[in-house]
């Protein structure tokens, strides 16, 4: 009984680094987020809320979070702070290494 219950242990302890895992985003471009969505560029066809669950104000301008998972890409990124009247597209955006940088240029093609 013991040894099933060690197996399953370890498989988790293993495992659970890439459960934890989501995509880290660094917010350098000048505007607040509340929402992100993803999708293909040019297709705008928006994924669910990339910051489901997260406090409003966790990725204001120089705040990193992680949000939901997202295979590394190229995608368009919805940019959306209701309260500030942000709205925005910011076209090509590239993740590596489930990291992404939102830099002031970017934040730039939203003003």
């Amino acid at each position: 009984m013991l040894k099933p219950v060690a197996i399953a242990l370890a498989t988790l302890l293993l495992a659970g680094p890439a459960f934890a895992a989501g995509l880290t985003v660094t917010n350098n471009s000048g505007l607040p987020i509340d929402e992100l969505y993803a999708s293909a560029p040019g297709a705008a066809k928006w994924s669910d809320n990339l910051m489901v669950g997260l406090a409003e104000g966790m990725l204001d301008t120089g705040k990193t979070a992680d949000v939901t998972t997202l295979a590394d890409g190229t995608y368009d990124l919805q940019l959306a702070a209701p309260d500030e009247n942000v709205l925005c597209v910011i076209a090509n955006v590239v993740i590596a290494s489930g990291k992404v940088e939102l830099t002031p240029d970017m934040g730039k093609a939203c003003k």
